[in-house]
């Protein structure tokens, strides 16, 4: 009997184990997972979680029944630590697991560049972690979040909403524009600065400083921050370490695949752990829920049948702050015009071509728009195929 192996209690690694079942798959599976939950749904740990408006116990995908009913072994709390390809094995920190095929959906850790640190800093990527900062919020007085990315926006709206100061310290000159670009990037670091956040940008820390909790932070221009809470949000580092010696491609971004999803024979993966070849032949790793879904999906799909299927849907992703929900279609970062629907922080609309086709888009709310943007973008519709590129202003 043929016997699946997915590696990961990720969205990716939940959404593969659904799908080979639904399509009909009767062989084993087996889904290992380092932590000792049942796999959860993570979006929720940066903004319901920390306000405490959700239960971290509904968080789950499917409940321990699913598992059970469908025939697929979950072997949480164990952790891969190695990879053989040639004799198709899994070392873990308690067993050893043959396969025949491989999933590997180990996702991202937080980055931390800070080391030896007092009691009082916190990074975010687990449930756990969400939880230890929803404690430590419940006390705060003055939080400092390092990162003014979208975790860092989110825990800030988050530490905000409970009453709590809170500064960011980003060293870009502006918060996302390595996302959306320096035209449009201030419209939403403003959505910060209307709802009380104190915005510290161009400059990084050098010290998180404390005897024995945080006591402050110093700048690397020598100010002093006092603080009583720091958040981490900095980046992720795909979980790649326990394939170093696999003779898999590993890159920054991740185990690389090919455009199906394949990192070699009977060995694929999904979500933020890998970086998918585009049609150019270069890697590119998609942070987002949506895109670790479609992989996934993809992914089961071609394992069943040998298959070649691509994701052909345009990069989605969303981060819900300071009541707003701003969707990030496409691509927007190698473009060469932007247009504006709005350019007002509660409604914005930025849409983004190149060489007169649409690319992507940047939108605050507005569900309607958004989807038209998500088809547009997948399309790669000529810019003047559509009727709002012409009553937007450059």
């Amino acid at each position: 009997m043929r016997a699946v192996t997915v590696v990961g209690g990720s969205l990716a690694g939940v959404q593969v184990v659904k799908t080979l079942r639904s399509r009909g798959f009767d062989g084993a599976i087996t889904l290992v997972g380092d932590e000792v939950h049942l796999p959860y749904d993570r979006p929720p740990l940066s903004k319901s979680v920390l306000t405490g408006d959700a239960d971290a116990n509904t968080l789950g995908y499917l409940d321990r029944a699913w598992f059970d009913e469908n025939g697929v072994e979950l072997r949480l709390g164990e952790r891969a630590t190695r990879l053989d390809i040639t004799d198709r094995t899994i070392y873990t920190d308690s067993s050893t697991l043959h396969f025949d095929d491989l999933v590997i959906a180990t996702g991202a850790r937080a980055r931390n560049p800070f080391t030896n640190t007092p009691t009082g800093v916190f990074t975010l990527r687990t449930i756990d972690d969400a939880l230890r900062i929803r404690d430590a919020l419940a006390d705060a007085k003055h939080v400092v979040v390092v990162g003014g990315g979208f975790i860092g926006l989110e825990v800030a709206s988050a530490a905000r909403s409970r009453g709590t100061q809170v500064t960011i310290v980003e060293a870009a000159e502006i918060p996302l524009s390595r996302n959306v670009g320096t035209d449009v990037a201030p419209a939403l670091s403003a959505l910060a600065g209307t709802h009380g956040i104190t915005l510290t940008c161009g400059r990084s820390v050098a010290s998180i400083d404390g005897t024995a909790h945080v006591e402050s932070i110093t700048l690397d221009n020598g100010t002093l921050i006092r603080c009583d809470t720091v958040i981490v949000g900095v980046g992720a580092i795909p979980n790649t370490d326990w394939l170093t010696d696999s003779g898999l491609e590993l890159g920054p971004a991740g185990l690389v695949c090919d455009r199906t999803g394949r990192a070699a024979p009977h060995i694929w993966a999904a979500g933020d752990v890998c970086a998918w070849r585009d049609t150019n032949g270069t890697p590119h790793r998609h942070e987002h829920w949506t895109s670790a879904g479609e992989q996934a999906r993809t992914v089961a799909h071609n394992l069943l049948d040998n298959g070649i299927r691509t994701v052909e849907a345009a990069p989605f992703v969303w981060s819900d702050q300071f009541g707003k929900r701003i969707s990030i279609i496409g691509d927007t970062t190698g473009h060469d015009t932007v247009r504006f629907l709005s350019r007002g922080t509660e409604d914005l609309g930025a849409l983004y071509s190149r060489d007169d086709k649409f690319v992507g888009a940047c939108v605050v709310d507005q569900l309607r728009l958004v989807l038209k943007c998500r088809k547009w973008a997948a399309a790669g519709t000529h810019t003047s195929e559509i009727p709002e590129w012409e009553l937007a202003d450059l």
